[in-house]
């Protein structure tokens, strides 16, 4: 289990406090408008930021890798190799894990049912990052904006492989403002006015942590009646 207990993190004159808690098997998603400190609360809960009051802990021990993989928004940033299996035998060179990278790295790509691998491009690239994440066995993922440039269909796979990694005994944690990715999580967290709370979906729409066309995706989740919803979009209509 991801924990926070009265966390507070400071950068500047900037503030974030919240309790957090991510049990494995489970997907959380947060959400909050640009520079409300969904970045900031992954780092914090990564362990690249120091909390200035609190507690933060994964399995009952402070957090670092590779008990807490951080996948950056920029996937390249994380990247290491030139290729899935370059990433996995890197990744399992560092932890001196003497397994076979190969073997590995087919267990990962049927476990996240990943498409077959391409040379190029940002989906590849995001699939490379995260099969050495997934290489390094975490209790928790932490992910920044995963789908934010992934074509349709790769967020499809995107979509399904953080479920995996859930279901396979990891607490998966992702910063998002996709609509598709937030309501697939089992939890929901608001970041705004420098603090965290648990919210609905509707919660999340209503307080303006999805922007249009984003409240476009996510009306067909909420339970609005037909009325209601063609109201809501015809006032949110340019």
């Amino acid at each position: 289990m991801l924990s926070a207990r009265d966390a507070l993190v400071r950068r500047g004159q900037f503030a974030l406090r919240g309790d957090f808690e991510a049990r494995t098997g489970e997907f959380h998603a947060l959400v909050g408008r640009n520079g409300a400190g969904k970045t900031t609360w992954l780092r914090l809960l990564a362990g690249q930021l120091r909390q200035s009051e609190g507690e933060i802990e994964c399995g009952g021990r402070s957090v670092r890798p590779p008990l807490v993989a951080y996948l950056p928004a920029r996937s390249e940033d994380a990247a290491l190799g030139a290729g899935r299996l370059a990433e996995v035998e890197l990744t399992l060179g560092l932890l001196g894990d003497p397994q076979d990278a190969a073997t590995h790295l087919a267990e990962i790509e049927r476990l996240l049912d990943l498409p077959q691998e391409r040379p190029e491009g940002r989906s590849e690239v995001f699939f490379r990052a995260l099969s050495g994440l997934a290489a390094m066995r975490p209790e928790a993922i932490l992910l920044d904006e995963p789908t934010s440039r992934l074509d349709p269909a790769s967020r499809g796979v995107a979509y399904r492989a953080l479920r995996r990694l859930a279901a396979a005994g990891a607490a998966v944690v992702a910063a998002t403002h996709d609509p598709d990715l937030a309501r697939r999580a089992d939890c929901l967290w608001l970041v705004a006015e420098g603090t965290l709370a648990r919210v609905s979906l509707e919660e999340a729409v209503a307080r303006g942590a999805l922007r249009a066309p984003e409240i476009f995706a996510a009306l067909p989740a909420l339970p609005l009646a037909a009325d209601a919803s063609a109201a809501l979009r015809a006032l949110l209509r340019p």
